[in-house]
């Protein structure tokens, strides 16, 4: 019977989240048909499809700060249908904002991650506001509402997994695309509305109820006074041991440093957060001196990520860790010297800093756009390189100008402002055209020596007459992959044959068709090298034909069509990795 009335309760729960957050469903039911959509045309991409269902989510996360802002400031339903109205009218606009981009790219991804984050500190916020309860109870009760919604959802998710693996061994054949039609249903619905049922309505709930949700369990207080909170200690005193032995030179040019550091503050201020209203003497030394501690550490990295915008200027990367760093500052002051009651401004900051960084033209795409561009106009001009509109060609330039424009020209690539530039020709392809436009190699200084990359035009078909299997395998050298061999079983007629792939110690690799555990056919990298010729400068495509290697004997062939193929020079040598298509076939 209590099995029975927890399910009943939870069955209540998730009724009651849907009566409440009734916008927000609409979205998560529609984020989860275009999800449905795309699983039954995963053979056939469209872009639509993930548009759709990053608008989506940005609606569901819109209609619940609506909600919870007319939980906390308005009882009259005409105020919760235009504040419903509103995130409909935002959730439209985003719709536009990423409708007129060709693609999900780095930009949409990105500005999507920072809006919904700010969404969700606001979701937390709001009930906190001139409320019974404060923002690091609110934070206290969606943290846990959502490491028990992860949890049962996997667990869910596991179960309908083993009941339909039963089916498919036991019954009948089951469509893998039910699997994840089921993580649909599972992650996208049920995980997010029950995590919603989760959290309380904090302004109509009962003490019993708003206690059990703001409270920390034995089990977490334990967690985090006597575990987590012992072992952030000692990795604060690595962190700060190693500041005070390298801050004379090291520390400043370290980059590995920079996303460790921002997430130590990040760990940090969560458990700041966490242990806000525990009452025991580990967490009160936790809070009496870790927000010091994290003061100086922080600004320690944002000097240091500022000093390398001299080197690299300003990418939308580094301006997110600046920013951050703006923000752990002020939350480290805010628990340094305020009262948990007014912890809610480390909110308030947080939420203007993400809106911040997704608002033209202050954004950081914006930004980091306009800083590239002008260091690369102002590095190409310095070194007489760019005259009216026109590139000059230099090698003989000193090699920290050569890094800064080959920093700046990359990234420009890489996040598609090419067009941005009037100088540079449309159709500039970094990786074959830069030596050509800037008159040195855009891999000559960083350390790896003579670099050459071979691509196959992917616009040629394929010939697989002939052919009885074909795999698609990613390749390296054993210095990056190891000793252990790529294989792949096929089973054709009443035989097993391996199609397989390993490098040796030498530095060479080979590709093979084994059978009955004999290395039928070979075919290795430096042949391949040999055959293409020098690849040991410069990027260049080939055809689909220069790309075909062959081997063959009695009973057995195999093609190995080379998609790309990567080769450089190390201070061990020379190393390479790339993809390449290899097909097994028999000769009559």
């Amino acid at each position: 019977m209590k099995l029975l009335d927890k399910l009943q309760h939870s069955l209540k729960g998730l009724l009651d989240a849907i009566a409440r957050y009734p916008l927000t469903t609409a979205f998560l039911l529609a984020a989860a048909v275009v999800n449905a959509l795309a699983i039954e045309n995963a053979g056939y991409p469209n872009i639509m499809y993930n548009k759709l269902f990053v608008v989506f989510l940005v609606g569901a996360f819109l209609a619940t700060v609506a909600q919870v802002g007319y939980e906390r400031f308005f009882k009259d339903m005409k105020k919760r249908l235009i504040l419903f109205g509103a995130a409909g009218l935002l959730t439209t606009g985003y719709f536009f904002i990423v409708n007129s981009s060709p693609e999900i790219g780095v930009d949409i991804l990105v500005r999507t991650v920072a809006l919904v984050f700010a969404l969700l500190i606001a979701f937390i916020w709001i009930p906190s506001i001139k409320s019974k309860v404060d923002f690091t109870q609110s934070f206290m009760a969606a943290f846990k509402g959502f490491f028990v919604s992860v949890f049962f959802s996997g667990v869910l998710f596991g179960g309908i997994s083993l009941i339909l693996g039963a089916v498919d061994l036991l019954l009948f054949n089951v469509a893998g695309e039910l699997y994840a039609h089921s993580a649909n249903i599972v992650f996208t619905l049920f995980a997010s509305l029950y995590f919603l049922s989760l959290i309380p309505d904090y302004n109509v709930a009962g003490e019993e109820k708003i206690e059990r949700a703001v409270s920390s369990s034995r089990f977490l207080e334990v967690l985090i006074s006597n575990i987590i909170i012992p072992l952030a200690s000692v990795f604060t005193v690595i962190l700060i041991s190693y500041i005070a032995l390298n801050i004379g030179g090291r520390f400043w040019e370290e980059n590995l440093l920079e996303p460790m550091l921002v997430s130590y503050s990040i760990v940090t201020i969560i458990i700041l957060t966490l242990a806000a209203n525990l009452d025991n003497r580990f967490a009160n030394l936790f809070k009496k001196i870790f927000p010091k501690v994290l003061i100086p550490i922080v600004l320690f990295q944002v000097i240091a990520s500022v000093m390398k915008i001299g080197d690299v200027g300003i990418t939308h990367s580094r301006y997110y860790v600046i920013m951050y760093g703006v923000f752990a500052i002020v939350a480290g002051v805010v628990y340094s010297f305020l009262k948990p009651g007014k912890y809610g401004i480390v909110a308030i900051v947080l939420i203007c800093l993400s809106v911040i960084s997704t608002v033209p033209p202050i954004d950081a795409f914006s930004v980091s756009k306009r800083n590239q561009i002008n260091t690369l106009i102002n590095v190409l001009t310095r070194n007489d390189m760019l005259i009216d509109e026109e590139i000059i060609p230099r090698s003989d330039i000193d090699n920290q100008e050569k890094k800064i424009i080959i920093n700046t020209t990359s990234y420009i690539y890489r996040m598609n402002y090419i067009e941005d530039v009037e100088w540079l020709p449309d159709s500039f392809v970094y990786y074959t055209d830069f030596e050509k436009i800037f008159g040195f190699k855009e891999y000559e200084i960083d350390g790896r020596g003579e670099y050459a990359s071979i691509v196959r035009n992917k616009t040629e078909a394929l010939d697989v007459s002939g052919y009885q299997a074909m795999t698609v395998i990613y390749f390296e050298d054993i210095k990056a992959r190891g000793t252990e061999p790529y294989e792949i079983d096929f089973a054709l007629g009443q035989q097993v044959y391996t199609i397989a792939f390993a490098s040796d110690e030498e530095g060479d690799g080979r590709f093979y068709i084994e059978y009955q555990g004999n290395e039928e056919l070979t075919l290795l990298i430096s042949q391949i090298v040999d055959s293409l010729g020098d690849i040991q400068t410069g990027s260049v495509e080939i055809s689909t034909e220069e790309a075909t290697f062959e081997v063959e004997n009695n009973s057995l062939k195999m093609k190995v069509v080379i998609n790309h193929l990567d080769r450089y020079e190390a201070e061990d040598g020379y190393r390479w990795n790339g993809e390449a298509y290899v097909m097994l076939g028999f000769n009559d």
